[in-house]
């Protein structure tokens, strides 16, 4: 409407929604373009009149992070808003995934890292039937499966990120390669870590609980494992004729 962007619609499960100043939202700006140029990205200032935020509440893990449905009604913010070119908002949003997915996955190697510290602390000290319990074979081989999903997880998250830093072309299928192995591997030791200290494991003091709830967020957000395996197979199968 003459010098002024319109914005209608909505957007669920949006995090820090209550402490930034701003979103980046991409809007349709071309309803009659089935390219993939229909879409831009346009700034909105938090408080925006139209602009309603909606708390989610608590959630299973990364409660640090508020999270709230965004709904926007006619709110208006100026042309100049708009970020990059008009038509440039998919492309924009690829990129920004192909980064952050590689952030995504390097806290999912850290959080794999500290739960599996934390279960080799407990199993070097707790004793069973007159033996520690990583004197146990069937522990230590816990042990070693979940020490290599770790730096299995953290080698292709290095070979993702410095891919991205020094190859022209960016590798989309190799950031969803990094994120789903990350992802799958905190979920995975999380998991384990919390089977070997057994019910202290359960017990938010231990820690390693939290672990497997922020892991699991990893794994959903930023695009879950089959939206990952997706562009993964789309990069492994190419156009067909």
């Amino acid at each position: 409407d003459k010098d002024e962007w319109i914005i209608n619609g909505s957007k669920c499960h949006v995090c820090n929604s209550s402490a930034i100043s701003f979103f980046v939202v991409l809007c349709r700006t071309d309803p009659d373009n089935d390219s993939n140029s229909f879409a831009s990205m346009i700034l909105v200032e938090n408080g925006s009149e139209g602009l309603t935020t909606n708390p989610l509440g608590k959630k299973l893990g990364m409660n640090m992070m508020t999270s709230a449905n965004l709904a926007f009604r006619n709110v208006r913010v100026p042309l100049g808003n708009l970020i990059g070119k008009e038509g440039s908002g998919i492309s924009q949003s690829r990129a920004f995934f192909d980064e952050v997915r590689i952030v995504a996955a390097a806290r999912a190697t850290g959080i794999a890292q500290g739960a599996f510290d934390r279960a080799l602390t407990y199993i070097k000290q707790r004793k069973q039937f007159g033996k520690k319990l990583a004197q146990f074979q069937v522990t230590r081989h816990k042990l070693a499966d979940m020490a290599a999903k770790i730096e299995i997880a953290r080698l292709v998250t290095y070979h993702a990120a410095w891919s991205f830093d020094n190859s022209k072309k960016k590798d989309s299928s190799l950031v969803s390669i990094a994120k789903n192995t990350a992802s799958k591997a905190a979920v995975e030791v999380a998991d384990e870590a919390i089977q070997l200290l057994g019910g202290y494991g359960y017990m938010t003091e231990q820690e390693v609980e939290r672990s497997y709830r922020d892991a699991k967020t990893i794994e959903l957000c930023l695009g879950a494992p089959g939206t990952q395996k997706d562009n993964i197979a789309g990069a492994v199968i190419g156009k067909l004729k």
